[in-house]
Order: C-alpha cells, then structure tokens, then sequence
C-alpha cells in the first residue's frame, strides 16, 4: 500500500525534475569566438535568477525580452543569442501548456539550421526539439535523433550548452531505462559543471544528483540512491531552498521504505510532511500523511494508522482527491479486517478495489490484489484467499507479456522508421535526377530497376546489421571483463571511486568495529579539495588541469599506506581513507599531505604550475560515539564542513576536528549543518594544520 502512495508522488519528481532542466540552462563562461550579444545575455542571466525566485515574474520579463530582441524589425542579435533567446521562450510557452505557441517557435528555431555550422548553437537547437519530443512523450522519435545530438555534443565547447545537452540525453535515456547511458550523459554534464564556478554551479551539482538518484532508484540501488538523496537534503537546507524539500523528502522516504528500514521511513516521512506545510504544498502533506499511514499498517501499529489516514482523508476531502481518497478508504477497511470486523471491513475494501480497477494502472491494481489477498487471511477466508491470488498472478503474468510485447513493437518500430527514411531518400534522389530524362516507357523500367536496387540496399543493411551486432557482441564481452574493475576506479587518475568507498564502509559496517574506545582504533577521514583549481584550467588549459589531477594522485598514493584508500572524490576533490590512525599522529600525517601538495609545482609541458589544497579531518566513530548515532556519512559531512572553513579562512591548511566537548545530543543540530556555530559555542575540539610557504 506505501508504494501506491509513493510512486505517485515519484511522477511528481519527475515533473519537477523536467523543470529543473529549465531552470538550471544557466550562463557559463561565453567563449571568445562565438559571437553573442552581451546585454541580451546578461539579461537572459537574471531571467534565469527571476525563475527560482518567482516564476510568473520571470515568465512576464521573458515575454518582454523576446518582444524586444526578436520580434522588434529594428533588432539585430547574433546567430547564438538568438537561439538561446528562442528556446528559452519556445520551453517556457511549453510547460505554460501553449502548445501552438510553442511549436510555432520551435519550427522557428529548427530553422536558423539552415544558417550555421556553429556546433554550440546546432546542440541548443536539437536538444531543445528533442525536449519537446520528451515532454510531449515522443520516446521513439527523440530516441531515433539522440546520435545527432550526441555528436554535436562532441562538438561543442560552451560549457552551458554542453551542460543542457548531456542533461537532456541523460533525461532522454532514463526514459527509454537505457540508464548506463543516462549515467554517462549525467557524468558529462558534471565534467561542463566542473568548468564553471559561479552562482549557478550548486544548483546544477544539486540537480546532477538528483538526476543520479533517480537512476539509482529505478535500478533499485538503494544505498547509492539514499546517500545522493540525503546529500541533496543537507545540500536544500544548507543553501535554504526550501521549497525543494518536500519532493526530496518523499523520494528519500520511498528509498528507505524499500530498504525496510521502516522506522527511519517514518521519521523522514514527518520531516517532509512539516516541510510540506511550512511552504503550504496541501498535495505533498497529502501524500506524506498517506505513506505514513501505510507504514504503520505495515508495522501493525494501526492506531498511528488511523491517526494519520484520518488526517489525510481530511485534506483529500480538501482538494477533491478523488483517487487519494479511495486508497485512504481502502487503508483503513483494511485495518477494521485485521482488528477483526471482517465483514464490513472486506465490503469496503472490495468497493474500493472495483474504483482502483477502472481508474488505476494494472499494474497498481496488480499491487493492491495481495492487500485484499492478506485480509482474506485474516478473515480465514482462505479460498477467496487463493482465487484472489490466482487472480494476482494471472494479471502479473498479463502484464509481463504485454510489456514485453511493447517492447519488441517498439525496437521493431525504430527499426522499420529508420530502414523506411533511407529507403524513401534514395528514391526521391533517383527520382528527381531522372524525371527529366525519361518518358512514360522509360520511367517504368528506371522504376523497376530501382525496386531491384532496393532490394540489393535491404540486402547490404541486413548484412552490415550482422557484422555490427557480431563486433557489438564481441565489445561487449570485452566490455564485461573490464566492468568490475572500471566500477571501482576513476578514469582519469587511477584512483578509487565513489563507489569503491561505499562497497568497502559496507564490508567494515558487516565485519569491522562499530564501537571505539576513545579513538585508540579509529580509522579517519581526510577530504582534500585543489585550491583555485578553476584558475589552473583558465590559466593553463584543461589538459594541464588534469595533469594535476594525475600528478597529485601519485603523490597522494605515495605518502599513504597500503591499507588506506585513496579516492577521487568528484571534479577536483581527494578523499583519504586512514585505516588506524591515532589522534597524535593526525597533524604530522596532515602536514605530510599539505607539503607533498604543495611543496613542488606540477610539471606540465614546459610551465611550472603552483599548486595547494586545503582540507578537512575527522575521526570514524567520532569521540567514541556509536556509529549507529553517527554513521561514517555523517562524520564526511563533517569533513566537508571542516574542509569549507579551510577555504574560508585562507586556503593551503586542513582543519582537523579532533573531539567532543560536549554531550553529542547537545551538539547534534550544529554538527549537522553549521560547524562554525559549533566551534565557536566551543562544543568541539579542533587543529588546524598549515601548509607550507607557497611562492609569490
């Protein structure tokens, strides 16, 4: 009964996920070459800050630039703000539900094509038309234009434009569960993100993440989609974007529903609920008071049960929420059968599953047949108990053969359209080239030639098709001999991943020690981050940028142990995993690290390149705390917030919190989001370890 309620509210997410793509096609740095009109683009720049903070103004100062720039005879833009300015519009109209507006402007912009080579505004234009395909749910048809954009994207080298393109594929291949794909798209549009460094960069980040997650989800990788979730939740409170709060909360919630983990579902569920009403979002309260009762039937605390479904049915009552209202309905019956009113609680649920039957999905229906087939149980109504599940299965089965049905259909469908356009592009060339030339008798043998060489052209294709499919074969069981070790390292430098951390603090949660006697065993975490790491890639070039990345990894490598782990953590950042570190030993090993960073410039061609870093240090468990009150990805947010007052506070140092002053409940909420706070209410113990003199 939770994932009714939840998948619900997860098609939500998806919605403002596609939102989010629009709000986050924000400026990057413009390239010298490329011709732009520099008031237009600073004033698309506060378009784009007017859409987070309100929409409708942000869609009347749009409306308004376009009169002026576009519409207006006497205006004369550049090729590439006039795209920007189009699409912009042509989505905006879009998600107002103005189709023929929209695709009024959309034919527009398809056709400056015809005007430039320019790869950057060639990729705005294609992905702009295959969002459209998205939204108006032309899969096969946005499928089939993905490889032209994916080259352009090869192509262009505007980090915003690079950005919105490999969102849009990512988006694209999601949809289409083609999700390895999605994940390289959305690992793209970070290394566009990593290039810039403005106030647009922590949303995209924030919204890269939540794209991740998404992924994570649906291939049911719930550790990896749980801790991007609650990074993005610390991430909306940090920076104080309430009103994506509640989404998230209902996403985290279904995450840690499916991971049984049904106490902490609850606690996120009322989270998200008083976050939902703090920014009076009445359908998301909905839906969190709906979960929350479904949890608790799941708990056989039917007491909260009612408590919560009695709330939600006052507010579905509110919003006319005719189907919410039915669920909240069939919840509770269900609850009258198991407290042992069989009768009237069977007749309810029954009158509501007829409901579900004509207005829900089948495969929702499917769902909510083993919820009546558990309260025939109850009722000892055991026959009634096995026909429902008969039905259950018959219906699964339904559904399994139907969408696989649906899906050969619809490769066979891409297929035949593709094969169909070349097809009929050969005959108009042969066509147009001979009409001249031939009479009535000519033409119809030409005509007969040409079906014979249509035929040889089927023949060839079907030929090349096999000697693909043979290579794709054969790359693929090459490809699955390199999976295992590609999964667990980062491509550029060598080093352990995100993931390879995650496997390992798996494997220390199931065997290792949860519990440390003042630190004497703790292992600790050292998160390292480049100092103006954007500034060596303007200075010197991306090439250079990712020598430091290689030559800093070496070093990295070479003053740790065997037993540590050395991790590229994202873009420009380190994460040292010291196994067994003792307290006394923390500011040499630190001051170790700053001098091998910073104590000789990295070589790259012929330039010598300065370079330092700063960081951040904890201990795992942190002051003898139990790990089950502060769990390993708790204390990395520390590290991280250790790691920004490096940053604050002059750069080339490491800030090491080195212990608890006070009880850890009262300490808690600062620990959470406000480290400062906390240091200088004086709850924490702290060093801080300077790098060496750097040259002038």
């Amino acid at each position: 009964m939770y994932l009714i309620s939840a998948l619900k509210s997860l098609s939500l997410i998806r919605l403002f996920a596609a939102l989010l793509i629009l709000l986050c096609l924000s400026p990057g740095t413009v390239i010298a070459q490329q011709q732009t009109d520099q008031q237009l683009e600073q004033e698309l720049d506060q378009y784009i800050v007017l859409t987070r903070d309100d929409f409708d103004q942000a869609g009347k100062f749009l409306d308004e630039l376009y009169q002026r720039y576009y519409i207006n005879p006497d205006a004369d833009i550049p090729l590439a703000s006039k795209v920007r300015l189009l699409s912009y519009q042509a989505t905006s109209l879009l998600y107002l539900k103005q189709q023929l507006q929209a695709d009024a402007l959309l034919s527009e912009l398809l056709a400056l094509i015809e005007q430039t080579d320019d790869p950057n505004a060639l990729a705005e234009i294609y992905a702009t038309e295959i969002q459209f395909m998205l939204y108006q749910q032309l899969l096969s048809a946005a499928v089939l234009k993905a490889d032209r954009l994916e080259l352009m994207a090869t192509q262009a080298d505007v980090p915003r434009v690079r950005y919105y393109v490999h969102n849009i594929l990512g988006g694209l291949f999601q949809a289409d569960s083609q999700y390895e794909r999605a994940l390289q798209q959305y690992t793209d549009a970070l290394d566009a993100v990593i290039e810039t460094d403005n106030q647009f960069t922590l949303r995209r980040r924030a919204f890269l993440n939540f794209s991740i997650a998404q992924v994570y989800s649906e291939l049911k990788k719930w550790p990896e989609a749980r801790v991007l979730t609650e990074e993005l939740i610390a991430d909306a409170k940090k920076y104080q974007y309430k009103q994506f709060l509640p989404e998230l909360y209902v996403m985290l919630g279904f995450i840690v529903a499916e991971q049984k983990d049904l106490d902490a579902a609850i606690a996120i569920n009322q989270l998200g609920l008083a976050a939902a009403k703090e920014i009076d979002q009445p359908g998301v309260e909905l839906t969190f008071q709906n979960n929350l009762g479904s949890i608790y039937i799941q708990l056989a605390n039917y007491a909260a049960a009612k408590q919560a479904l009695h709330q939600a049915a006052e507010q579905a009552k509110i919003l006319n929420d005719e189907f919410s209202n039915q669920l909240i309905t069939f919840n509770l019956a269900y609850i009258e059968v198991m407290e042992g009113q069989h009768d009237s609680g069977l007749a309810k649920m029954l009158t509501a599953l007829e409901y579900f039957k004509n207005n829900d999905t089948k495969s929702g229906y499917e769902s909510t047949l083993e919820w009546v087939a558990k309260a025939y149980e109850a009722a000892g109504k055991y026959q009634l108990q096995a026909q429902t599940l008969q039905q259950q299965l018959q219906l699964r089965a339904e559904i399994l053969t139907s969408a696989r049905e649906k899906s050969i259909s619809e490769l066979q469908n891409r297929y035949d359209t593709k094969a169909k356009t070349q097809l009929i592009t050969i005959l108009e060339q042969e066509n147009n080239l001979k009409a001249q030339l031939l009479d009535n008798q000519k033409l119809q043998q030409q005509l007969t030639a040409l079906f014979s060489l249509v035929l040889i052209f089927a023949a060839i294709m079907l030929y090349q098709l096999y000697r693909k499919v043979r290579q794709s074969n054969r790359k693929l069981r090459e490809a699955n001999k390199q999976l295992e070790y590609q999964s667990l390292r980062d491509p550029l430098t060598g080093l352990f991943n995100r993931r390879a951390l995650q496997d390992n603090m798996q494997r220390r949660s199931k065997f290792g020690r949860r519990i440390s006697d003042n630190n004497t065993h703790a292992n600790g975490f050292l998160l390292l981050d480049v100092d103006y790491f954007k500034k060596i890639n303007d200075s010197y070039g991306h090439a250079a940028g990712d020598e430091v990345l290689k030559q800093l990894s070496a070093r990295l490598i070479a003053v740790c142990r065997e037993q540590d782990l050395v991790i590229r953590w994202g873009g420009e950042e380190f994460l040292l995993y010291l196994d067994n570190i003792q307290p006394e030993q923390v500011a040499g090993f630190c001051q170790r690290i700053l001098e091998v960073i910073a104590s000789e410039p990295v070589a790259c061609e012929d330039k010598l390149i300065p370079v330092s870093a700063s960081g951040g240090f904890i201990h795992l468990p942190f002051a003898g705390i139990d790990e089950t009150e502060l769990d390993w990805e708790r204390a990395l947010q520390i590290a991280d917030m250790a790691l920004y007052l490096s940053k604050v506070h002059g750069r080339n140092q490491v800030y090491a919190i080195t212990g608890l002053r006070c009880d850890y409940e009262l300490a808690r909420q600062p620990l959470t989001n406000d480290l400062q706070a906390a240091i200088q209410q004086s709850m924490v113990d702290y060093i801080t370890i300077k790098g060496p003199a750097l040259p002038q």
